[in-house]
């Protein structure tokens, strides 16, 4: 199975990055190395809030690092409780693009790429 991570800031949208299989802590971590806080930065240079959802993903290390860069003052944690779609606005744009990609029809996992 293929999943899509994203992030986004006012009318910024972040590149999306495309991973296969169940994301774990290493994953999740990678992805906020590699993604998430570059992504942020470019938002707002100095720093931004992060908001995390206490998924299943968040776990020690990923809060760890989280931590650190707070400390550092590269973010600021904001969080909200597990499973919150009325409190995640993230999961509302997710929910549109959906939408709008299936509306397309798209004929293969590599079209649906291309949607997205």
């Amino acid at each position: 199975m293929e999943e899509v991570w994203g992030c986004f800031a006012g009318n910024t949208v972040s590149e999306l990055f495309r991973f296969r299989g169940i994301l774990n802590q290493h994953g999740y971590h990678s992805i906020l190395q590699r993604y998430t806080i570059p992504s942020g930065l470019l938002f707002v240079p100095l720093s931004f809030v992060f908001q995390l959802d206490n998924d299943l993903y968040t776990f020690r290390l990923c809060k760890g690092y989280l931590t650190k860069k707070e400390s550092d003052a590269v973010l600021h944690q904001m969080t909200w409780p597990p499973q919150s779609p009325n409190l995640n606005p993230i999961g509302m744009v997710w929910d549109e693009l959906d939408r709008r990609v299936k509306e397309k029809q798209p004929k293969s996992a590599q079209h649906m790429w291309e949607l997205l």
